[in-house]
């Protein structure tokens, strides 16, 4: 029912390695260092995206008029739409 029946005897059987040693004889460790190394380098699975657009700490918003300023709300509403 779920599909498992019509899995192949050669997907269950181990695939050929990657790495081959081809001269000296590298302990367990050094193998395992080396691995680490190529799989931190290899990157990885993460999206690399657009990054968030973040309003905080835009140049407009050091600009300080008097609170009951007309100018204080217009500037910043303007700048902030137009910087998208």
């Amino acid at each position: 029912m779920s599909g498992d029946e019509n899995v192949t005897p050669e997907a269950e059987q181990p695939h050929a390695p990657h790495i081959q040693v081809l001269r000296g004889n590298p302990t367990d460790d050094e193998v395992a260092a080396l691995i680490t190394v190529l799989a931190g380098a290899s990157g990885g699975d993460a999206p690399q995206g657009e990054p968030e657009f973040s309003r905080w700490g835009l140049p407009v918003d050091k600009l300080r008029y008097a609170v009951h300023s007309w100018q204080r709300l217009t500037l910043v509403q303007r700048t902030h739409m137009r910087g998208r």
